[in-house]
Formats: C-alpha cells, structure tokens, sequence
C-alpha cells in the first residue's frame, strides 16, 4: 500500500516526487493531486486557529488590563533597555499644556521687566539733574571697580607722545633755516592719532622729573609708517621700563620715503641726515637749556642724525654748517643706537662726528656682524674698507666732556636677528631690545 505523505512533510513530498521521476512512474501527477488539497485545507485551518487566538488574547487583555501600565519583564533580556521611569512618561496633551504656561511665564517676566525700564527712564526724565548712585548699589562686591573720571584721565595722560616732523622743509644743509626752524609738531594719542600742536606748547610741558625719548627713524618709513613704528618703539619702552615713570616719548619724523632703487636711494638719504642732525641740534639746545632729562634712539640712519646732532650741538660742523649758537657741552644725554649705518671710526677722536660723545652720558649699541646692507656699506662712499659701526660694532671713541671714558654697553645680535636689516627683528626676538632701550629712562635722571 502506498503511504500519503503527511501535509507539513515537505521532505516526504519531495522524495515521492524524485522516486516517482526517477522509475517513471504516471503516479506522480495522481498523488500531486490527492496532495495539494489536504495541505491547502491545513494551511487554512491554522491561519484560523491563530487569528482567533489573537482576538480572544486582545479582548482579554482589554478587559483585564484596562488602564493598568504595561509591565516588561526585564529579566528576560540579556540587555534590557534603559528607559525612564514610568512617572516621566506624559502624554502629548501634557506637553503641549507645559509649553504653554512656560511660554506665559517669559512673556510675564519680559513684560515686567519693560514695566521697570520704563518706571527708570521715567525717573531719570523727570529729574533735570542726574540723581547721585552709589557704585556699590550697581556694581557687586566682588565685581571690579569702575575707575573716576579723574583717575581715568591721569592714567591717560601718564605717557604722551609728540610727533616733530621735518618733511615740509629742506633736507638741504646749505640752505637749512638754522636761526628758526618750521617744525611741524603735533600731539598723538596711543592709537597714533594727531592733534595740531606748536612749538610753544612743546617746550611748555618741560619737567625736571619727567624723561623724555626722542626716536629717530631709518631709511624708507613714510610718514604714516615713521609714526606706526615710532608707537611701536614706545610701547616696548613702557613694557620694559622699571616701576611706572611716565615719560614723553617724541618721534622725530623725516624725509625718508622711497625715491628710488638700492644704493642711489641710500646715497641721497645719507646726505639728507646732516641737515637732519643740525635741527635736531637746534631742538636739543631747548632741551639743555630747560635742564629736560633727554634720551636719544636711532636706527640706521636715524643713528646717523643722533651723533650727528650731539657733534653739532658740541659746535662741530656738518654738511660744512654749524649753529649759530654757542656750543654745549657736558649735556650728558643717553643715547641708544641699534645698527647705526654710521662710520665706525666716526665717533673716534678724529672722527666726523668727533665731538658727539663731549654730550653723551653713556651708550647702548646693539650691532650685527652678519648684517647683509651694513656690509655693503663702503658702497655709500665708494670707498673699500670702510665699515658701518653697525656691522663691526664698538672699537674706539672719543673721551667725554670731563675726559673720562664713555661708557657702552654692547651687544652682537646677529645670533637672533640673522643677515636681516630689521629694526622690529631687534625688539621682537631675543635681542632685548627693549629691555635696553627701557633702561635709558631711568639712567638719563642721573649722570654716571
């Protein structure tokens, strides 16, 4: 007898269904038949059977569980999921209901805060004068202290900064107004910024216990950049000066912008420094005569105007003038060059600017022997073998006013500063710049 396989036996069906190919057999398509509707009919019973389980567990559920929370068994996960507890499960109408009174809440809040603005514009117009409050009222204990207007000012106004310009008038000495020059002197604020001034003024603010730095700038600075770098130099002094002595820092600003290329463009601006020497020696004599504590900085060129200066304020002639004045002598300035593009035997007893140390009271010179301009600078004479004091740095200089040897302080900083011709390389790396310059404030108030 042959045994029917059973509905849900697929391997039997199939083995049937390859025996019956394999001897065949026309049984195949008889038990094919007598298969397919038993399992169709089984198929559509358990499709039954499960539907109405399902029901009849909903409506169960319904009715049992109704308005009771759904309990998960936790136990049963390996890694149960981390939920919040069922106490902070709202419904959407309770979220909505939260968001608005926390909405009426800051349009409260907002509106009494403009109710309290404008009850104190209300105040403040109705008073023609301003009513007295105190800081403490307005500012916590532990907050900082808004300083009075008359501490403000003075903090302001410790330092102040002039700027003496000499580009409107000759660069010529030969024809250099030497009886009254026309200096172009204005006041500057710490952003730079000028105020028309006068020479009047200037010398009017003279004080015995104030020191005061005049700056002179190098080769190829423009008027807006003379003052930029001129700011620059100032606030190195005041970071680096000991203790807070206010001072009145001056930049001495001249003709220098670029004219033409290299050498031809150094040629003509070493010949303008000597009737840039002879007004700063006019200006000088103002300093000597009113007792001003007076420092002196250069660099480059500007070097080469301050010992120009100091040589004609002894009474030594440049660019074949002289002042129409009786010589000082013994000024006793301080003066700091860094890589003055000056002579290096210029400030020897025979030197051009011989005279200059008979009013110097030391000197601070920073130099490099790897400055790749100063190297070259025989080519301003066209003479080898002529070297900048910049470049070689000290060798020999003449005695001051009482005989006694000029005190200098020196450095080489070709290690940090390197080949280039910068005066900012001087301050900004371990040269000490700075730090040198600083120095010059406290030594011009006395005399060594």
């Amino acid at each position: 007898m042959m045994q029917l396989p059973h509905p849900n036996d697929r391997k039997s069906m199939m083995t049937n269904l390859i025996n019956g190919r394999s001897s065949g057999s026309l049984s195949c398509p008889t038990a094919r038949r007598s298969v397919l509707p038993h399992a169709i009919v089984s198929v559509r019973s358990s499709i039954a059977l499960g539907i109405t389980l399902c029901i009849s567990f909903a409506v169960h559920a319904t009715i049992a569980y109704a308005g009771q929370p759904l309990l998960l068994d936790s136990a049963g996960f390996s890694k149960p999921l981390a939920l919040p507890a069922s106490s902070d499960w709202t419904s959407t109408e309770t979220i909505a209901a939260t968001e608005v009174a926390e909405l009426e809440r800051a349009e409260e809040i907002e509106r009494n805060a403009e109710n309290e603005l404008g009850d104190s514009e209300t105040f403040v117009s109705s008073n023609s004068i301003a009513p007295t409050i105190e800081p403490s009222s307005m500012i916590p204990s532990s907050s900082f202290a808004i300083p009075s207007p008359s501490s403000l000012q003075q903090c302001l106004t410790s330092d102040r900064y002039w700027l003496i310009s000499t580009r409107h008038i000759t660069s010529s000495a030969c024809r250099a107004n030497l009886q009254n020059p026309n200096f172009r002197i204005s006041r500057l604020d710490r952003c730079g910024r000028i105020t028309p001034s006068s020479l009047d003024e200037y010398l009017g603010t003279f004080a015995p216990n104030r020191p005061r730095v005049i700056y002179v700038h190098g080769n190829r600075r423009s008027a807006s950049l003379a003052i930029e770098r001129g700011m620059g130099v100032a606030r190195e002094l005041e970071s680096n000066r000991c203790g807070h002595l206010p001072m009145d820092f001056v930049i001495w600003s001249w003709q220098s912008d670029r004219e033409t290329f290299a050498i031809s463009d150094a040629r003509i601006k070493a010949e303008r420094t000597d009737a840039q020497g002879l007004y700063l020696a006019w200006l000088l004599r103002r300093h000597v005569e009113a007792a001003q504590p007076t420092s002196l900085i250069g660099f480059s060129f500007g070097g080469r105007i301050v010992t120009g200066s100091l040589h004609a304020l002894a009474g030594g002639a440049i660019g074949r003038r002289r002042l129409n004045e009786e010589p000082v002598l013994a000024a006793n300035l301080d003066v700091g060059l860094l890589a003055p593009a000056i002579q290096n035997d210029w400030l020897t007893p025979h030197g051009y600017h011989r005279l200059a140390t008979q009013n110097m009271n030391r000197l601070v010179l920073l130099y490099n022997r790897r400055d790749a301009i100063l190297k070259n600078y025989w080519l301003l004479s066209r003479i080898r073998g002529t070297s900048a004091l910049g470049y070689t740095g000290p060798t020999r200089f003449a005695a001051r006013y009482d005989g006694s040897p000029l005190p200098v302080r020196s450095r080489d900083c070709s290690p940090t500063v390197g080949k280039a011709h910068s005066e900012v390389d001087y301050y900004e790396r371990s040269c000490y710049a700075g730090r040198e310059m600083a120095s010059l404030l406290a030594s011009s108030l006395q005399i060594d």
